[in-house]
C-alpha cells in the first residue's frame, strides 16, 4: 500500500508538472502574442498621429505661403501707391506754384503759405 502511495504520488506530480510547462508554455505565448497586438496598437496610433502632424504641418506651411505670396503683393502695392502719391504731391505742388504766378499776374499776393 505504501509503493501504491508513492506511486500515486508521482504520477500527481509528473501530472502536475506537465500540465504546468504545457499551461506555461501556453501563457508565455499568450503573453507574447498580446504584447504584439499592443505594440501593433501603439504603432497604429503613433502612425496616425504623424500622419496627422504632417497634414497640419502641410497645411501651415500652405497658409503661411499664401500669406507670404499676399505680404508681397502688399509691399508691391504699397510702392505703387507710394509712387502715386509723390506724383500727385508733385504735381499738386506744380499747381500751387501756377496759382501763385496767376495771382500775382492779377495783383493779389499770398499773406499767408
Amino acid at each position: 500500500m505504501n509503493i501504491e502511495v508513492v506511486i500515486t504520488a508521482l504520477v500527481g506530480i509528473i501530472t502536475s508538472l506537465a500540465s504546468w510547462f504545457a499551461a506555461r508554455r501556453k501563457n508565455l505565448a499568450d503573453v507574447q502574442s498580446s504584447e504584439l497586438e499592443n505594440v501593433e496598437k501603439a504603432v497604429k496610433f503613433y502612425r496616425e498621429q504623424l500622419e496627422d502632424i504632417a497634414n497640419r504641418w502641410r497645411a501651415a506651411t500652405d497658409e503661411a505661403n499664401t500669406m507670404n505670396q499676399l505680404y508681397k503683393q502688399a509691399i508691391t502695392d504699397l510702392n505703387s501707391l507710394e509712387i502715386r502719391f509723390n506724383q500727385l504731391a508733385d504735381e499738386n505742388r506744380a499747381l500751387i506754384e501756377e496759382l501763385k504766378k496767376y495771382k500775382q499776374l492779377n495783383g493779389k499776393i499770398l499773406t499767408h503759405e
